[in-house]
C-alpha cells in the first residue's frame, strides 16, 4: 500500500526520467562489464564509462524536459482559453507524428471558440442593444428576491439607476408581490406617486442551475390614451360628417323660410292697410291678425332652429380640436417667467407661486394653454371658498419635471369621467378642457393627472414632464 502510494506521489515527469535512466544505465552496465574484462588502459576505460553515464544522463534529463515544456506550455494555452484569449496558438515543430495530430486538434479548438466568442460578443451587443431601445420595462431578480438587472426602460419608468438599485430588495420597487407566481396581467399601482396602469408579465431562467426570475413591465397608460383619442377621432368624424350633412340644409331651410314669412308678414300688413281702406268687414281683419300671430309664432321658431343649428356646429368645432392639435413646436425656454406670467392673466391675489428656476424643453405656448385651463378649473373651483389660494409650484425630480396646481375647493365628486370628452359638471362647460390638456401633455411625452388632496378639501392637478440632461 505505501508503494503504491509512493508511486502516485511521483510525478509524471520523474516516472519519465526514471525510464529513461533504466533503460540507459541497464547496457551501461553491460558495458561496465566489456571494458572490464578486455585490456584496456584503466584511464580509457574511466573515460569511456564517464562518457556513456554522462550521454545516459543528459538524454534521460532532456527527454523530461521536453515533455516538461509541452505539457506547461499546453496548460498556459488551456489556461488563456479559460480566460477568454483565444489568439494563442501551439507550436509545431514537425510535419508529422503524434504531437503535431496534438497541436493541429488544440489550434483548431483554439479557433473554434475564438469564432464562437466573437460570435457570442456579437450577439450579446445586439441583445444589449435591443434591452437598451425596446419600450419594455425589465428586471431581473435573483433567488435571494435582490435586483440584478434592469434595463434603461425600467430605469425611467421607476425614476432611478441601476447602479443605485443593484443588489437591493425588489420591494424597494413595491413589486414584491408580483414574485408570489407567474403573472400576466394589467394592473395599476403607484410609481413616485404617480399611478400608472401596466401590464405584467413574469418569467423564470437559469443561472449556473440557480432559478433566477424576470419582470417584463409594459406602460400601457399612454397606449390606451392613444387608442381612446384615435376612438373619440373617429367618433367625432363620423359624427361632424353626418351632423354637419343634416345641419347645413336645416340652417339653410330655416333662414329661407324666415326671410319668407318676413317679406308675407310685410305684404299681409300693406294688404291689411288696403282693406280698411275700403272698408272690409271685420272677420277680414280678426283672420288676418290672426295669421300675423302664427307668421310670428313660425319666425320665433325658425329663430330658434337657426340658433341651435349654429350652437351645435360650435360645439362640434370645439371637439375638432382634438383630431386637429398640432406637433408641438418645441424649444428651450425658462420655466419661472412662464408660470409667474399666470399672475398677471388672472390678476388675482390667491394664487401663489413656488419653485426654483431651470429650462425646460416644450412647446411654450401650448404649454402657457394647459396651465391657464387647470388654474381656470382651479378658480372655478373655489367660486364658494372667496379666501382659499391656488397653490402652483415645480420643481425637478430626477428625469422629470414636476408641476402642481393645488386649490382649496370642492374637490372631484367622479374623477373617472375627469379626461372623457363631452363629460363636464359646468353649466357652461364643453367637456373639452382637461381632454385637450392631457393630450397636449402626451404629446409632449409627459402625463397629467387630477386627484382629490388627502391633507384636506380640494383638487390637485400634476404635470409631469420629461428632462433632459442634455438641454
Amino acid at each position: 500500500m505505501k508503494n503504491n502510494k509512493a508511486n502516485r506521489d511521483i510525478s509524471f515527469e520523474n516516472k519519465l526520467l526514471r525510464l529513461a535512466l533504466f533503460t540507459g544505465l541497464l547496457p551501461t552496465v553491460f558495458l561496465f562489464y566489456a571494458l572490464y574484462a578486455h585490456e584496456l588502459s584503466l584511464y580509457l576505460k574511466i573515460m569511456l564509462l564517464f562518457f556513456v553515464l554522462v550521454s545516459v544522463f543528459y538524454c534521460a534529463f532532456t527527454i523530461r524536459q521536453k515533455v516538461i515544456f509541452q505539457l506547461r506550455t499546453s496548460a498556459n494555452l488551456i489556461t488563456a482559453m479559460q480566460a477568454g484569449d483565444h489568439s494563442l496558438r501551439a507550436h509545431q515543430e514537425a510535419a508529422t507524428g503524434a504531437l503535431n495530430e496534438y497541436n493541429q486538434v488544440f489550434n483548431q479548438l483554439s479557433s473554434a471558440l475564438a469564432e464562437q466568442q466573437l460570435i457570442s460578443k456579437e450577439k450579446q451587443v445586439l441583445l444589449y442593444k435591443v434591452i437598451a431601445q425596446i419600450d419594455v420595462a425589465i428586471i431581473a431578480v435573483d433567488n435571494k428576491g435582490s435586483i440584478s438587472l434592469m434595463n434603461p426602460s425600467a430605469e425611467k419608468l421607476f425614476s432611478c439607476r441601476f447602479e443605485q438599485m443593484q443588489g437591493w430588495p425588489i420591494n424597494t420597487l413595491g413589486l414584491q408581490d408580483i414574485l408570489s407566481g407567474e403573472h400576466r396581467k394589467v394592473i395599476e399601482f403607484e410609481i413616485k406617486e404617480h399611478k400608472k396602469k401596466v401590464f405584467i408579465h413574469t418569467d423564470e431562467y437559469f443561472e449556473k442551475g440557480i432559478k433566477q426570475q424576470l419582470i417584463f413591465i409594459t406602460d400601457i397608460q399612454n397606449l390606451l390614451r392613444e387608442e381612446e383619442r384615435q376612438a373619440w377621432q373617429k367618433l367625432l368624424r363620423v359624427l361632424s360628417h353626418e351632423i354637419n350633412n343634416s345641419l347645413a340644409p336645416i340652417a339653410s331651410i330655416s333662414e329661407t323660410l324666415t326671410r319668407l314669412l318676413a317679406n308675407d308678414s310685410a305684404l299681409a300688413d300693406s294688404t291689411l292697410a288696403d282693406r280698411t281702406l275700403t272698408g272690409r268687414t271685420l272677420t277680414d281683419r280678426t283672420l288676418t291678425e290672426s295669421n300675423a300671430e302664427l307668421v310670428a309664432d313660425l319666425q320665433e321658431g325658425l329663430l330658434v332652429i337657426t340658433e341651435r343649428a349654429n350652437s351645435l356646429n360650435i360645439f362640434l368645432q370645439r371637439y375638432q380640436q382634438l383630431s386637429r392639435l398640432p406637433v408641438p413646436d418645441k424649444s428651450l425656454f425658462a420655466l419661472q417667467p412662464l408660470l409667474s406670467s399666470m399672475a398677471l392673466l388672472f390678476e388675482q391675489d390667491n394664487i401663489q407661486f413656488n419653485g426654483e428656476p431651470f429650462d425646460i424643453y416644450a412647446d411654450e405656448s401650448q404649454l402657457q394653454q394647459v396651465l391657464v385651463n387647470l388654474i381656470k378649473n382651479a378658480q372655478q373651483a373655489m367660486v364658494d371658498v372667496p379666501d382659499g389660494i391656488i397653490a402652483v409650484s415645480w420643481q425637478h425630480k430626477a428625469d422629470a419635471i414636476e408641476i402642481k396646481i393645488t386649490d382649496e375647493g370642492s374637490g372631484i365628486n367622479n374623477v373617472d369621467n375627469l379626461f372623457v370628452p363631452f363629460y363636464t359638471t359646468k353649466t357652461d362647460g364643453s367637456g373639452i378642457g382637461l381632454v385637450l390638456s392631457r393630450q397636449i401633455i402626451s404629446n409632449h411625452g409627459g402625463d397629467l393627472t387630477i386627484s382629490n388632496r388627502v391633507d384636506k378639501i380640494g383638487a390637485i392637478a400634476t404635470i409631469y414632464l420629461p428632462f433632459s440632461h442634455s438641454q
